[in-house]
């Protein structure tokens, strides 16, 4: 047999083994130290104290949720948060550890319970203010401000159970208790749901009493006419209560370049009964662009979301 054909013979066995050598080392990898899946990491290492120690406090910590979690998705992901960190942390105290780690993260962990002394005050206060806001403000669906206020909630709840968890890694970091107290007796302030609901109602009424719609700036009839013809295209099935133009004369916007006007504008708040006998407040515009000969007969448009007021206060 000559040489060229026994090295043929030789490549096409070598391509042939090709698939069991690579699953022989790839099975020597794994046994060396590859990529394996984190339960076995954790089984592996667990009888180690250093290296559960390091992986542990480089994982574990306050969890701050910012104020999220009130309602839906949100609430859903806040708890699996809180589960998970709450099961890490048991997993870890079941365990050996390494006192010269901890030792060497308490300052970082005093830090956390610190700061969190400052996020419970700023949630319980937002919480407090679920409902609240200024009689120029928009009153969104009394669901929004309930999930708004469950949020600070979940947010306390994460802090205390991450200072409980501190409080168990260092038995003697004096500083978690009365943070811990304060957390504790926030959430006892705050209640359950339906103390919340009611809080947020109670807040709402107070700034929807205060609501006012504005005095007119002009009482040009022509215009008042246009706003009255346009409002049921805009928002049908609503009632008109009362016109008030919010602009004192055309807002021109002329070309920077040129001088030339571009368009102009006229505004007016316009109060309406819907159909549930609640009042509101709606904002619409009426644009007009120039065509160089003149203006063009232009487009109302609403200009944001509506404003309750209390019908007795218009």
């Amino acid at each position: 047999m000559s040489r060229f054909i026994r090295l043929f013979i030789g490549m096409a066995s070598a391509l042939a083994l090709t698939p069991d050598v690579l699953a022989q080392n790839e099975r020597n990898d794994r046994r060396s130290g590859g990529s394996v899946p984190s339960s076995s990491t954790a089984k592996a290492s667990s009888g180690n104290p250093v290296k559960r120690t390091w992986d542990f406090t480089k994982r574990y910590g306050i969890i701050n949720l910012g104020g999220r979690g009130g309602c839906g998705a949100e609430a859903e992901q806040a708890q699996t948060d809180i589960n998970a960190s709450n099961r890490l942390l048991s997993d870890f105290l079941a365990g050996p550890a390494d006192a010269k780690k901890l030792g060497l993260e308490r300052k970082k962990y005093l830090g956390q319970v610190l700061g969190a002394e400052r996020s419970i005050d700023s949630y319980l206060e937002a919480f407090n203010n679920a409902g609240q806001r200024g009689p120029a403000g928009y009153v969104p669906p009394i669901e929004q401000d309930i999930c708004l206020a469950k949020g600070q909630r979940m947010s306390i709840v994460a802090l205390r159970d991450s200072l409980a968890g501190i409080a168990k890694i260092y038995p003697d970091m004096t500083e978690v208790a009365p943070i811990l107290g304060r957390a504790e007796a926030a959430l006892k302030t705050m209640g359950d749901d339906r103390k919340i609901a009611a809080l947020v109602a109670s807040n709402r009424g107070a700034s929807l009493a205060a609501v006012r719609l504005k005095p007119a700036l002009s009482t040009n009839a022509e215009w008042i006419s246009g706003f009255r013809a346009a409002f049921p295209t805009l928002v049908p099935g609503q009632t008109i209560l009362k016109i008030h133009p919010y602009s004192a004369a055309w807002y021109v916007h002329k070309n920077e370049m040129t001088s030339y006007p571009e368009y102009r504008q006229i505004g007016a708040w316009i109060a309406a009964r819907k159909t549930d006998n609640s009042c509101w407040i709606y904002s619409v515009d009426l644009w007009q662009n120039y065509d160089g000969r003149g203006y063009e007969r232009g487009q109302y448009k609403l200009g944001g979301p509506p404003q309750q007021i209390l019908c007795e206060n218009l």
